[in-house]
């Protein structure tokens, strides 16, 4: 199998793992990255089927979170630098499924009050929308469950997109826009992401859309 039919079996694999193919087929001859292509290929079918043991929603969801949790915290080798209320992260756009909105949604119904008029404009905005470029340096592009002290007040059911970004690089260089980070990266996370996107019932959407659009189908 070459990295063009593995497309074809697989769509819905994260920009990132693409990325991450892409720069293996650039360090391996062609008959090991063809290997290597099986391998993922594998893998992919193996823990589409390990997800869809559970069933489609919340439940699901929080497979994918175990299984991604049990992933970074085997990497010990794997330092991160960031801290509780450090989240400059917290103020750029993410991306969470259908499943995953489910579990906000409930918290939201349930009393956790969120900021109205910065969640309706953020849902307003256009994917992509430039205004998220500026971080933290735009107060408004505050996360809607980031707290008053910088700490996420959903931290158990943070989105897994969440789960995944960290850096070993020092925290504070986030606060800047110029300023280079060092990403931590686990290739066996974002397998697991990509697996899970190939759910025909998942769809996948910035927060505070696709927030907006589960609440006014509840109410």
């Amino acid at each position: 199998m070459n990295y063009q039919q593995l497309l074809i079996h697989h769509p819905r694999l994260t920009r990132s793992f693409k990325k991450f193919i892409l720069e293996q087929e650039s360090t391996l001859d062609v008959l090991s990255f063809e290997k290597f292509i099986d391998s993922l290929h594998e893998a992919l079918i193996e823990a589409k089927i390990e997800l869809q043991k559970v069933e489609p929603g919340i439940s699901r969801a929080r497979k994918l979170h175990q299984l991604v949790d049990q992933e970074i915290e085997q990497a010990q080798n794997l330092k991160a630098s960031c801290q509780k209320g450090c989240s400059a992260c917290c103020h750029i756009e993410v991306e969470i499924t259908s499943y995953e909105t489910e579990i906000l949604a409930q918290l939201i119904i349930q009393g956790h009050g969120v900021d109205q008029l910065r969640w309706s404009e953020q849902s307003a905005r256009p994917v992509g929308d430039p205004v998220w470029k500026k971080g933290s340096h735009n107060l408004r592009n505050k996360c809607l469950f980031l707290n008053h002290s910088g700490e996420c007040s959903v931290y158990y059911d943070r989105p897994v997109m969440c789960r995944r970004h960290s850096v070993t690089s020092p925290a504070k260089l986030c606060q800047t826009l110029d300023v280079p980070i060092s990403l931590r990266y686990f290739p066996r996370v974002d397998l697991l992401i990509s697996a899970a996107n190939e759910d025909e019932g998942l769809e996948i959407g910035p927060l505070a859309k696709m927030l907006m659009t589960k609440m006014q189908i509840k109410t």
